[in-house]
C-alpha cells in the first residue's frame, strides 16, 4: 500500500453540485418518494403543535411521522424542528433513512434502546452519500444510543456489481465535518460503504462507547481535528477498499492538524490490514506539530501490523521537513497480528517524538521476521527520535527483536534509547536498543546518489533505421506517464494501448485522458482512451517527436506500443510500473558519457540488474525493498551504445529513473531505441 497520494474531499463535496450541505438536503427533501406527501399533513401538524421551539424542547422523531418503508422526511424534520432534544423511539420497524444532515447547534439526537437507525436500500448511489452528517459549523451537538441502539448501512450492496453502485471510500455512516463540541457514544456503528466515523476540520470531538464494526474503508478516519477524546471504542474487522484499518489518521494537506488527541481504552481488532495507521505523507515543518497519545489501547488479530505509523513523505521531507510534535503509545498491546506488531515508516533525525512505555509486543505466530521494524527504505536519510521504556516484546524461537531497513550507507543517526524485556520460548534477557542503534550506524561513505537529468524534445531522434514492424507493448503503468515516439519518415504509424482497471468497480468507461503534443510543444489535441484495447494513428508530414501525456483514470493501468517507429516512456521522472517481472528496458548510453546513473525506488520487494552494451552485467541489486542508485562509470566510445536494465523479480509495485550518463527514454525493443542529436 502506498498511499504517497490519496484524494483529498475538502469538507467531503468535491462531486456535489450544491453550494451547502443544507442545500443539497433541500434538494433531497423536493425530490423524495411520492409517499412524502402523504406525511406532509402529519409532519406540519407536528411542528404547529410544538409552535416556536424553546431552548429545552424534547421531541420524539414518531411525532413528525414514522414509515416502515423511509422515514427521511420525519426524521430530517425533527433534526430542523429547533428542539434541543430529539428522541428517535422505538417503532414497529427499523428507521429507514436516506441521508441525514445535523446542522443546528444546542441539540442532542438519541437513539431509544431497541432502535435500529437504517441506511435505505437502493440508495446511497452519490459517491459522497452519508446516513448522517453533522456540519455547517454546527456546535453542541450530542449523537448517542441508550442500551441497544444501532446505526447501520448495507456495504453488501455498495459492494456488489448488480447493484451498479460508484465506486467511492466516503459512504460514511457518521461524518463530522467543520463542527465544534460533538460527542458521539453508545452506539453500534456497522456496515458502512465508507468509514463508520470521518472527521475532518472539527474541534473538540469526543467519542465514546462505540462499537464501529465492518466499514468498507476504516472504522475511523481523522483527517484533520483539534482536540479529539475517543474512549472504550472498538474498531473492529474493516475490510472493502484500502487501507482497510480499525483507524487510519491521515491528513488531505500539510495545514491539517492533529491537536490534543487521545486515544483511552480502545480496541482496534480484525482489521483486513492494520490496527492503527498514522499515515503522515502531506505533514511538512510547516505543519502545526502533532500532539496524539494512546493509552490502554489494544490491537489484536489485524491482517497486518498491529501499529504502522509512516511519519512523512519522502519527497516533502527531503523539500519541507518533517512534522514536529509527540506521539505517544501507554500501556499498549499488540498481539496476534498477521505482520510485525509495529512498524515506524520514513522517520527523520528532525521529527517528532516518539514514545512508548510499559507497552507489550507480541509477534508470535506471525509472519514476521521481527517484533519491531524501522524502515527507512524509501528516504534517504539517517532515522533516529524514539524511546522505549519498560516495554516488553515476546517472540518465537529464531525470530529477531528489532529490524532495520535503509538505502545502502542510511543508518540509525539519532536518538534510540531504552531497553526491551524479550521473551522468547523459555528465556528471557534484555536487550538494549542504543547496542542495536551502534549496529547501524550511519556509513555516508557508502551513500551513493542520483544525479537526475531532462529530455530535450528538439534534439530526439530514432537511433536505429530497423524499426518493429509490431511494436512491443510497455508494461503495465499505473500512474501519469509520458510515452515519446520518434518517427523516421512522413507516413502513418499506429500507437496502441491496452488497459484494465485494478478494481472493477472502478467509474466510468474512460482509462485514460491523453494529451498530444510535437517535439516543439504544439497542441495536438486530448484523447480519451477507453478501457481495453485502443488505437490512435499519427499522421506526420516528416520526421518528428510526439508525446503522449497519459494521465489513468479509473484505478486503470496502462501499456502502450508503437509500429514502425521508435517508442518509449520518458524515464527522467519516476516511472510507476505494475508486475513488470522479466522485463527489459533498452536505452540510449551517449558516445561522450563516463557516468550511467539509474535510480530504483521500490513499494514493493525489487530485483534489477543493469548490462552495458556488450550484455555484461555491471549493476545487481538483489531482491529487496530500500532505494537502490547504480552509478556505473565507463570509458568514452567511438559511438552511442544500447544498455539495458533488467527486472528480474518484482512482487507488484515499483518506480525508477534513468540519470545522467543516458538518454532518460526507455523501449521495451532494443531496436525502438531513441537517442540525442
Amino acid at each position: 500500500m502506498e498511499i504517497l497520494a490519496k484524494p483529498a474531499i475538502p469538507g467531503e463535496r468535491a462531486s456535489s453540485p450544491f453550494k451547502t450541505d443544507k442545500e443539497r438536503h433541500n434538494r433531497q427533501m423536493k425530490t423524495g418518494k411520492t409517499f412524502f406527501g402523504r406525511m406532509a399533513f402529519a409532519v406540519a401538524a407536528a411542528l404547529c403543535s410544538f409552535g416556536v421551539m424553546g431552548a429545552d424542547k424534547v421531541v420524539n422523531a414518531s411525532s413528525f411521522g414514522w414509515n416502515a418503508e423511509d422515514s427521511t422526511a420525519a426524521l430530517q424534520a425533527a433534526f430542523d424542528s429547533g428542539a434541543s432534544k430529539v428522541i428517535i423511539d422505538r417503532q414497529a420497524g427499523d428507521w429507514i433513512s436516506r441521508p441525514l444532515f445535523i446542522t443546528n447547534s444546542n441539540i442532542e439526537v438519541v437513539l431509544a434502546d431497541g432502535v435500529t437507525l437504517m441506511a435505505k436500500r437502493g440508495e446511497f448511489y452519490g459517491r459522497n452519500d452519508c446516513l448522517i452528517r453533522i456540519t455547517g459549523k454546527a456546535k453542541n451537538v450530542v449523537l448517542r444510543g441508550v442500551g441497544k441502539a444501532t446505526i447501520k448501512m448495507n456495504k453488501a450492496d455498495y459492494h456488489d456489481p448488480k447493484q451498479k453502485y460508484a465506486h467511492s471510500e466516503w459512504r460514511h455512516a457518521v461524518s463530522i465535518l467543520s463542527a465544534q463540541n460533538v460527542t458521539v457514544r453508545d452506539l453500534t456503528i456497522l456496515s458502512s460503504g465508507g468509514d463508520g466515523i470521518y472527521v475532518n476540520g472539527a474541534k473538540n470531538v469526543t467519542l465514546e462507547n462505540l462499537v464501529i464494526r465492518d466499514h468498507h474503508r476504516q472504522g475511523m478516519s481523522p483527517i484533520s481535528v483539534e482536540g479529539m477524546t475517543v474512549r472504550r471504542c472498538c474498531f473492529n474487522e474493516t475490510f472493502g477498499t484500502p487501507p482497510n484499518c480499525g483507524i487510519d489518521m491521515e491528513p488531505n494537506r500539510e495545514s491539517n492538524k492533529f491537536v490534543n488527541v487521545l486515544y483511552e481504552d480502545c480496541e482496534f481488532n480484525g482489521n483486513k490490514a492494520h490496527g492503527i495507521d498514522l499515515y503522515f505523507g502531506h505533514f511538512t515543518a510547516k505543519t502545526h506539530p502533532v500532539s496524539i497519545t494512546f493509552r490502554r489501547c489494544k490491537a489484536y488479530g489485524n491482517k497486518g501490523s498491529g501499529a504502522s505509523f509512516m511519519t512523512g513523505n519522502p519527497v516533502r521531507i527531503e523539500k519541507y521537513g518533517q512534522v514536529k510534535g509527540f506521539v505517544k503509545f501507554e500501556n499498549c498491546e499488540f498481539a496476534g497480528n498477521g505482520s510485525v506488531p509495529l512498524k515506524i515508516t520514513n522517520h527523520s533525525t528532525n521529527s517528532m517524538d516518539i514514545s512508548f512505555a510499559n507497552c507489550v509486543f507480541d509477534a508470535r505466530g506471525s509472519r514476521s521476521e521481527s517484533a519491531i521494524l524501522f524502515n527507512n527504505n524509501r528516504y534517504p536519510g539517517d532515522f533516529g527520535g524514539l524511546t522505549f521504556e519498560r516495554c516488553t516484546v515476546k517472540l518465537d524461537e529464531g525470530r529477531k527483536v528489532c529490524a532495520f531497513e535503509a538505502p545502502r550507507g542510511y543508518g540509525i543517526g539519532g536518538r534510540l534509547s531504552g531497553e526491551l524485556a524479550v521473551e522468547r520460548g523459555e528465556g528471557r534477557e534484555t536487550y538494549r536498543l542504543d547496542a542495536f542503534a551502534a549496529k547501524h550506524r550511519p556509513r555516508p561513505e557508502l551513500i551513493s546518489t542520483f544525479k537526475s537529468t531532462t529530455v530535450d524534445y528538439l534534439k530526439l531522434k530514432p537511433m536505429s533505421g530497423e524499426f518493429p514492424a509490431k511494436g512491443k507493448f510497455t508494461p503495465s503503468v499505473r500512474r501519469p506517464f509520458v510515452y515519446v515516439v520518434a518517427v523516421p519518415d512522413a507516413g502513418e504509424y499506429k500507437v496502441h494501448f491496452k488497459s484494465r482497471k485494478l478494481r472493477v468497480n472502478g467509474t466510468g468507461p474512460v482509462a485514460a485522458v491523453v494529451q498530444m503534443l510535437d517535439r516543439a510543444g504544439t497542441d495536438l489535441g486530448m484523447i480519451d482512451v477507453p478501457v481495453g484495447d485502443f488505437e490512435y494513428v499519427i499522421k506526420s508530414n516528416g520526421a518528428n517527436v510526439y508525446r503522449f501525456e497519459v494521465s489513468p483514470r479509473n484505478t486503470a493501468v496502462i501499456k502502450m506500443a508503437c509500429d514502425g517507429a521508435a517508442g518509449a516512456l520518458q524515464a527522467d521522472a519516476p516511472v510507476d510500473l505494475f508486475q513488470a517481472k522479466n522485463r527489459s528496458f533498452y536505452f540510449c548510453v551517449p558516445a561522450e558519457s563516463e557516468l550511467v546513473s539509474v535510480n530504483i525506488s521500490p513499494i514493493e520487494p525489487v530485483q534489477a540488474k543493469l548490462f552495458d552494451a556488450s550484455g555484461k552485467e555491471v549493476a545487481d541489486m538483489p531482491y529487496q525493498s530500500a532505494i537502490m542508485n547504480f552509478n556505473v562509470k565507463r570509458g568514452k566510445t567511438a559511438s552511442d551504445e544500447v544498455w539495458h536494465l533488467r527486472f528480474v523479480k518484482i512482487l507488484d509495485d515499483m518506480r525508477f529513473r534513468i540519470g545522467v550518463g543516458g538518454i532518460p527514454l526507455v523501449s521495451t525493443d532494443p531496436n525502438a531505441v531513441i537517442t540525442a542529436k
